[in-house]
């Protein structure tokens, strides 16, 4: 078993370079350590896959370092042989409990040495497949759980890229969605969660196009040096040791996107099960999407929908309903907490000529404009709706009648001195355009309900038209109580 790497704990020097020397000889990497003080550190520092330790030994007996070294927390757990001249049972039961996997008395033979370390790195290969299948599947399920507790796509992304990078090891998992055959974009990437629909040169990445192509999984190992990446290697020098793998997100048999991954491994590139693993997640990720997006387009039409039930359809402004609503809350806060709440109630003069004179299809356009003039004048917080007809209403919370009597004038001011020749092809080019407004405010002795302040309003509103119209009257100020 090739590259696999061994560790050699012995004070006898002859004997520790002779077994390394056959060792090398089947290709494994080796490391030599002269006591057992050093050989618990060499264990710590390279991390072999099996260590070769004798018992006898001046400073540390072998026993002592094999507790020792089981002590240690290791990403994968290394295989211990005790190597010993004496190989009674007594002696060989307190090595296999005090950790070793497997004990051979010295001289051992070549051919019985490396069977025994085969073995005992198969082992340790079972091992570390089934630690790995149950990492992944832990992953896979976290992910799967995580999807189901939101319908968030961008909320989806960040949990699949985080949690496969983690898994695998990768010092860059993204999720890159294409546009168009020389176009991607990176709709996430889990070392920097700002990135957000990231535009990319696919060009730049023929590993990319490469699985768009063949639309399989691809591994590049050591990307400064293969030949795929030949057209972009002035880009990617510093990418030395660097492996990659991009796993196509395929639907009806169209490359949609890939999960792309990077991760710096001297010794090897992906494996199979993480290939497998991540062609699972990359096909998860591409249905949790596709719901994800259904929701949202669902979310978006029960908005729109919402918007259409308290919205005007012809000025988009509130209508009768929502007004009511909204004001009868403020009505309810102004009262709760002591603080002023205006309402300005107005009506397009004349309207009714416009409209015989010129049709309703102009006398509508005039309603679009008079209603955006009143939402472009007045705050964020002040709402404005359609109460009928020619007919609009500002709520106004926090504020005074004298204020909102000076807002009324400038609304007044604003819609007489626009021009509305524009409307149905100059029919107004010479016709002004006139608003009647009243105002009424609480704290007021009369005014105990929204129905209350929308009387006062209209009464101001009646007075303003029978004041010769074009004006703003506001109800009187006699038994305010604030």
């Amino acid at each position: 078993m090739p590259f696999e790497k061994i560790l050699i704990i012995d004070d006898d020097n002859l004997t520790s370079v002779m077994v390394e020397a056959m060792l090398r000889s089947y290709d494994f990497q080796t490391r030599r350590a002269p006591n057992g003080t050093k050989g618990i550190e060499a264990a710590r520092q390279w991390r072999p896959d099996l260590i070769l330790l004798d018992i006898v030994m001046p400073d540390v007996d072998g026993l002592t370092v094999c507790e020792a070294i089981r002590g240690v927390e290791f990403s994968q757990r290394p295989s211990v042989i005790i190597t010993s001249s004496k190989g009674d049972k007594k002696m060989i039961a307190e090595a296999l409990h005090r950790g070793a996997d497997d004990f051979i008395v010295k001289p051992a033979d070549e051919l019985e040495l490396i069977a025994r370390i085969s073995a005992q790195l198969r082992i340790a290969g079972l091992l570390k497949e089934s630690e790995e299948d149950r990492r992944n599947t832990e992953t896979i399920l976290a992910i799967t759980e995580a999807m189901g507790t939101t319908l968030d796509s961008t909320e989806i992304l960040d949990i699949i890229v985080k949690k496969v990078a983690e898994c695998v090891g990768a010092v860059r998992c993204s999720i890159v969605l294409l546009k168009t055959r020389d176009e991607g974009y990176v709709l996430v990437s889990h070392e920097d969660p700002k990135v957000r629909d990231l535009k990319i040169d696919l060009k730049k990445y023929p590993e990319i196009l490469e699985v768009i192509r063949t639309k399989t999984p691809l591994v590049v190992e050591d990307m400064a040096s293969h030949p795929l990446m030949n057209p972009v290697r002035e880009w990617i020098r510093k990418l030395e040791f660097m492996s990659v793998l991009v796993i196509p997100i395929v639907f009806n048999e169209k490359v949609l996107g890939t999960l792309f991954l990077r991760a710096r491994r001297k010794d090897r590139g992906f494996t199979g099960k993480e290939v497998e693993f991540c062609r699972i997640i990359a096909n998860s990720s591409y249905h949790a999407l596709k719901n994800a997006k259904l929701f949202e387009e669902a979310t978006k039409e029960k908005n729109r929908l919402g918007e259409l039930a308290t919205r005007d359809p012809l000025t988009s402004l509130y209508n009768h309903n929502f007004f009511y609503t909204r004001l009868e809350e403020e009505v309810e806060r102004a009262m709760r907490y002591s603080t002023h709440l205006s309402l300005i109630m107005m009506d397009v003069d004349d309207f009714k000529r416009i409209n015989d004179t010129y049709g309703h299809r102009t006398g509508d356009r005039v309603l679009k404009e008079v209603a955006a003039l009143i939402q472009k004048s007045v705050r964020k917080v002040d709402m404005v709706a359609r109460y009928g007809g020619e007919e609009f209403a500002v709520v106004m919370p926090q504020t005074p009648l004298d204020g909102a009597s000076e807002e009324a004038e400038r609304i007044r001011r604003l819609i007489s001195g626009h021009s509305y020749g524009d409307v149905e092809n100059g029919g107004l080019r010479d016709e002004e355009i006139t608003v009647s407004l009243g105002v009424a405010a609480y704290p007021h002795k009369k005014i105990e309900s929204a129905g209350d302040l929308v009387n006062q309003a209209d009464r101001a509103l009646y007075e303003a038209k029978n004041s010769g119209k074009n004006c703003v009257r506001k109800m009187s100020l006699k038994g305010n109580s604030l």
